[in-house]
């Protein structure tokens, strides 16, 4: 079964946490996958890890943490729960970004968007 949930970001991210609220038991064998390739539904992508899980069967939505170290370039964050039969319940989904910023003959490239720098 291993049931999974796929967030199309539309552009491309330095992703370097995901955060997650998911509910008590659910939260056990999740991976997060961050990447662009949404073949097999995005899950031959990166895994950035699994959200460490306290062994509470409680019922209570709690927040659970991801770092992708080092951060990770992708378009689609998945959590799936593996090794699972049940149900995978996901409230809230949020992520942290880097921005890398090269300077060449006088412009700037933020993520794949050419700014002109006015130097004067």
């Amino acid at each position: 079964r291993n049931p999974w949930l796929q967030i199309d970001l539309k552009a491309a991210y330095l992703v370097s946490r995901v955060r997650a609220i998911i509910y008590g038991a659910s939260g056990q064998n999740v991976n997060v996958h961050v990447g662009n390739n949404v073949m097999n539904n995005g899950l031959n992508n990166h895994i950035c890890g699994s959200p460490p899980y306290d062994g509470s069967t409680d019922t209570k939505a709690i927040w659970r943490d991801v770092s992708c170290s080092p951060p990770v370039w992708g378009k689609y964050i998945v959590l799936q729960r593996i090794m699972a039969s049940h149900y995978l319940e996901v409230c809230e989904v949020a992520f942290n970004y880097e921005l890398e910023i090269a300077i060449l003959d006088g412009s700037t490239d933020v993520e794949g968007m050419s700014y002109e720098v006015d130097e004067g």
